[in-house]
């Protein structure tokens, strides 16, 4: 262990990946051991999150891969200071150009839900919050492994999540293997998050016009659609509550995407824009 500890400063970027990835180990050596050295390997992943040299975000995905671990084994007590930390620190991770860095932070976010019913319940639910629009978008991201870290996260967050008729979607629908029909889905889904979260609904807009800059196609398209969606089923009572001005043109911008995917995407959302 001290072994570890004290290459975790080396100036190799590749001995302090191993290091990292060493100490994410610790939790295959049993539970004694875990709640022995927690404190000390917990410290050692978050500082690993943040090594300024980690160009490739090499060490950065081993840390989420090895606290996914160790959370599994840790006791409550010794993660309860750090939960808000540690996902407020992933959270940049779930936009990161590799899929496998992607998928890692949607994994590791949804196994923070271990801890999310106890003391942390109020703080953790705001960060479900937070995290929501971006675990959907990436439901239906160009790569496999981060849609399956969605549906592994959403599915775990859902029974913190306030809301009895979103998690048994999310049990029902987010099957790990099977094909999700992402657009009927999410209308469906949009509906329920009306009745459920009506003080949520304009947050959850504005957090889907900031990912119509998204680097992918496909995340514009999701966010494009999933904005659509909830205007589009807001009944004409509470249009007053949505920033209809900026939403109408962030998707007027959309309109002149080089993707073509994009570009009908926005259109689809505006259409669901008649009666504002």
């Amino acid at each position: 262990m001290n072994s570890l500890l004290g290459k975790l400063v080396d100036s190799s970027h590749i001995v302090r990946m191993l290091c990292i990835k060493g100490l994410g180990n610790v939790s295959s050596v049993g539970k004694s051991q875990v709640q022995k050295y927690s404190t000390t390997v917990l410290s050692a992943m978050m500082a690993g999150m943040d090594d300024k040299e980690d160009l490739e975000d090499e060490i950065t995905q081993e840390a989420m891969s090895g606290l996914s671990k160790i959370l599994a084994e840790v006791d409550e007590s010794h993660i309860r200071a750090i939960l808000i930390n540690i996902s407020l620190k992933i959270r940049p991770c779930f936009e990161k150009d590799k899929a496998s860095v992607r998928a890692a932070a949607f994994t590791l976010f949804g196994n923070l839900s271990r801890f999310g019913d106890g003391p942390s319940k109020e703080p953790f639910l705001e960060q479900i919050h937070n995290n929501f629009v971006s675990l959907l978008l990436h439901l239906n991201d160009p790569e496999v492994e981060v849609r399956k870290a969605c549906k592994f996260a959403l599915k775990l967050i859902g029974p913190l999540i306030g809301s009895t008729s979103t998690n048994d979607m999310f049990q029902k629908f987010l099957l790990d293997d099977a094909h999700l029909h992402y657009g009927e889905f999410m209308n469906n889904l949009v509906k329920v998050i009306i009745t459920d979260f009506p003080d949520k609904v304009n947050f959850f807009v504005m957090r889907n016009v900031s990912f119509f800059k998204s680097m992918w196609p496909d995340i514009k398209s999701n966010a494009a659609m999933f904005a659509g969606f909830l205007m589009g089923n807001l009944s004409s009572d509470r249009h007053t509550l949505i920033s209809k001005e900026h939403v109408c043109n962030a998707l007027v911008v959309l309109l002149k995407d080089p993707s073509s995917d994009v570009r009908i995407k926005a259109a689809e959302a505006m259409s669901w824009l008649h009666d504002y």
